[in-house]
């Protein structure tokens, strides 16, 4: 043996002895940085390419699904916390238990805007909020539009005093007085009139309602299957978005899949939605929406070319050209595809020539750049469905798809939970768009102040040209004939109700008396709706 191995022969063995004690307690274990408990039988099933399969299949509208989300405590906290007082949605590491089956390491976040905001306070992502840019701060509750009698505005920004030990801590730096007030959305301390709510530790948590009794509160999430392994997927889908109600109690659930319902059998593209039981490790299994997102998956199912740029309007997203610097468009639009070899100037030179485009040019060209009969579509979908969450009211909820084959762009539908009159706008919302309101007045369920951002430069250059506004009626009428007319959209809205009964006795996923109720208003309002629109002129023949 040398005089060097002899001189490191003791670190070598010391070396060898860590790592067999490594090797006999952790075997082929994966170190996790949090726990999972299950109460239910799962079992692995995996497809292929780490695509995880099940004989169940994921929007199936027949059944009612089952999700459960495996996560720490301490990350489900960090998660409520962080937007609380940032408004940033963060991925945090979960594993999921979708019908059965198994999927360990992904990515749980928390989404929405309004939904999420109504549900736990903190500041409103400020991106795109139009006029003022929102900035996170408190709408003026005074200056809001009052509600009709009987219904109640959403609570979407007054909350009471948390409780003193649930407050998020202040440091003495920041709160010399040492007083237990929470942050605002400036991290500063609030005053009585605009208190956040304490994180929903442990759990979901409970909303005060302006005059309105507690409904459950739901909180809505994005799920991500490969956000932490590369090409995980689960049937394919790379992510899952849980929705709820949106900014209002509704315990029935029934717009956004009624509304996709509608879009789909007129022919236009919309997401794929079913219904699921959904609960974080051991809560309270509750009633959620399931919904398929827009992104590559999305393209590839609906267009022949599916390779091309997609991009994302956020609230306010108006369509002004802003000149030629992409920069000026990043609180209007984020790109979701090709993010590293495309870039905004397809959709730059789409707004310029809207903007910029003489009356005459604008009709013939048109086409060239959009697919006008797909968008004459879009229009009146969301008109007869009076959903003004969409590029029809808040300028919000849709994308813009640009096939660079055919260089040409599609409006794609998008998140419509608040349809149905249920953000803004009543039975008898104006079909003919003439005058899009920014401000609506109290929908549905209550509705509040519009942050629409203005006009929309296509909606008003589209509906103002005579050719283009006689296609858009024409849409309107066979929307009219194919749903309205008849008592097709009460036959669906009573098949998922049956649905929902029929396995609730077992689950318990709803208050059924608030479930009922939620069914009623929604089927009146789709009768004084077929009333309005029976009173206008849609008939063909």
């Amino acid at each position: 043996m040398s005089l060097t191995f002899r001189r490191y022969f003791p670190i070598i063995l010391l070396v060898i002895l860590v790592l067999s004690l490594f090797t006999f307690v952790l075997g082929e274990q994966r170190v996790r940085a949090y726990t999972t408990q299950s109460n239910l039988e799962t079992e692995w099933v995996s497809g292929k390419e780490n695509d995880f399969s099940n004989n169940k299949e994921l929007f199936d509208e027949t059944i009612i699904h089952s999700i459960q989300v495996i996560m720490s405590d301490e990350d489900y906290d960090t998660m409520i916390t962080t937007y609380q007082q940032t408004g940033e949605k963060d991925y945090f590491h979960a594993d999921v238990i979708i019908d059965g089956v198994r999927i360990n390491d992904v990515g749980i976040r928390l989404k929405g805007n309004a939904s999420l905001r109504s549900a736990l306070g903190g500041k409103m992502n400020p991106v795109g909020m139009g006029q003022g840019n929102f900035e996170g701060q408190q709408p003026d509750l005074e200056d809001m539009p009052q509600m009709p009698e009987g219904r109640v505005r959403p609570n979407f920004g007054e909350r009471t005093q948390p409780p003193q030990d649930l407050q998020p801590p202040v440091t003495d730096e920041e709160n010399p007085d040492n007083d237990q007030i929470p942050p605002n959305f400036d991290g500063q301390a609030d005053d009585q009139q605009g208190n956040i709510p304490a994180p929903g530790i442990g759990g979901f948590p409970e909303m005060n309602r302006l005059g309105q009794n507690d409904g459950e509160v739901k909180i809505p999430f994005m799920i991500k299957f490969d956000e932490f392994v590369t090409g995980q997927t689960y049937q394919g889908y790379t992510a899952l978005a849980i929705r709820t109600y949106g900014a209002s109690y509704d315990e029935a659930l029934l717009e956004e899949p009624i509304t996709n319902h509608i879009a789909n059998l007129v022919g236009l593209p919309a997401t794929q939605t079913a219904y699921t039981g959904f609960k974080i490790n051991d809560t309270e299994e509750k009633l959620y929406v399931i919904s398929e997102l827009v992104n590559q998956v999305y393209l590839d199912e609906n267009f022949e070319n599916s390779n091309g740029v997609l991009y994302k309007a956020e609230l306010g997203s108006t369509l002004n050209y802003k000149g030629e610097d992409p920069s000026s468009y990043t609180e209007s639009f984020t790109q979701q595809t090709r993010k590293n070899d495309a870039d905004f100037l397809p959709l730059i030179s789409f707004m310029k020539f809207l903007e910029e485009t003489d009356d005459q040019a604008f009709e013939k060209e048109l086409p060239e750049w959009l697919d006008v009969d797909s968008f004459a579509l879009y229009l009146a979908v969301n008109a007869m469905v009076v959903n003004t969450d969409s590029m029809i009211g808040m300028n919000n909820n849709f994308y813009l798809y640009y096939d660079d084959v055919s260089s040409q762009f599609t409006v794609l539908m998008w998140d419509a939970n608040e349809s149905f009159g249920k953000l803004g706008g009543s039975a008898t919302y104006d079909i003919t768009l003439s005058e899009v309101p920014t401000a609506f007045p109290g929908g549905r369920m209550g509705g509040h102040g519009g942050m629409g951002g203005g006009q929309n430069v296509l909606i008003s250059r589209f509906l103002g040209n005579a050719s283009f506004r006689t296609l858009y009626e024409d849409k309107l009428k066979l929307i009219y004939e194919e749903v309205f007319q008849g008592d097709n959209l009460e036959t669906l809205v009573n098949q998922y109700s049956d649905l929902i009964h029929s396995i609730n006795e077992e689950r318990s996923l709803v208050d059924l008396d608030a479930y009922n109720q939620a069914v009623d208003e929604f089927l009146n309002f789709i009768t004084q709706r077929k009333e309005y629109l029976g009173s206008q002129t849609l008939k063909t023949n």
